[in-house]
């Protein structure tokens, strides 16, 4: 699992769960519904994860004939949220990309009223792995009947029918149209302009001394930044950071 996933696996499914309540059953029951309806209309893939007993239910149409996954059964159990068979057949850097997007939208969706929830979701744009034609991809959030947790994830595929070179994601707002954050502008702040400046700093050979002395801190305050920007992208040591920065554009 990718430090970004693990962060966001972690975040996910360690929410203070209850005993889910009849309205939650029915919430789950919609959602079900949803996905299905989904599947038929789009001959997509729906992927509807249960946070809290980390598992996922697999509603997959045609599309999943042509990518040659999900081919077990019509309505597939999987004791996970992640869908791997799926990532497995997308560009890894834009899998991270979608990850890290889907982390900010959890933190996000916390700040916005339990009414109105429902009404914003991650897009993204998602290339293949191994051909031309790409996936657009939308996830949105359920929380629980006392508006502590996010209990439900549906995550809904189609093909993208416009040629797509590059990742693109966003989070929105499907009521009015806006856009509350977008990659890879807002996912480049996942870092601090002071954590990215040490970091291209780490990436040229630099030591914390050499470091210290050009900006005018103590050495200090250089490894509690190093310190920082290991523990946000949940990685083991600077070289990590570097090679995983560089892919994402940050540095």
């Amino acid at each position: 699992m990718q430090p970004i996933q693990s962060d966001l696996n972690n975040q996910l499914l360690k929410q203070n769960f209850v005993s889910r309540t009849e309205t939650e059953k029915l919430q789950l029951e919609q959602c079900q519904r949803m996905a299905q309806n989904f599947v038929e209309l789009e001959n997509g893939i729906a992927i509807l994860s249960d946070l809290k007993n980390n598992k996922s239910y697999v509603y997959s149409g045609k599309i999943a004939d042509e990518l040659n996954i999900f081919q077990n059964k019509n309505n597939l159990e999987i004791e996970s949220i992640w869908e791997d068979e799926l990532f497995n057949i997308l560009e890894a850097d834009d899998v991270l990309q979608k990850h890290i997007l889907e982390l900010q939208f959890f933190q996000f969706i916390k700040t916005v009223p339990f009414e109105k929830r429902k009404d914003f979701c991650v897009i993204s744009k998602l290339r293949l792995a191994d051909s031309p034609k790409s996936l657009i991809h939308k996830m949105f959030y359920f929380s629980d009947a006392l508006h502590n947790n996010v209990e439900l994830a549906l995550c809904l595929y189609h093909f993208d029918f416009l040629p797509s070179f590059d990742y693109t994601g966003m989070i929105i707002n499907t009521t009015d149209g806006s856009i509350i954050r977008q990659t890879e502008v807002e996912n480049s702040n996942f870092l601090s302009a002071r954590e990215k400046e040490i970091l291209k700093m780490i990436q040229s050979g630099k030591k914390s001394k050499e470091i210290a002395d050009i900006l005018f801190i103590s050495i200090n305050t250089v490894n509690r930044h190093r310190q920082n920007i290991l523990e946000k992208m949940r990685v083991s040591n600077t070289t990590e950071a570097c090679t995983l920065a560089a892919k994402l554009k940050w540095i």
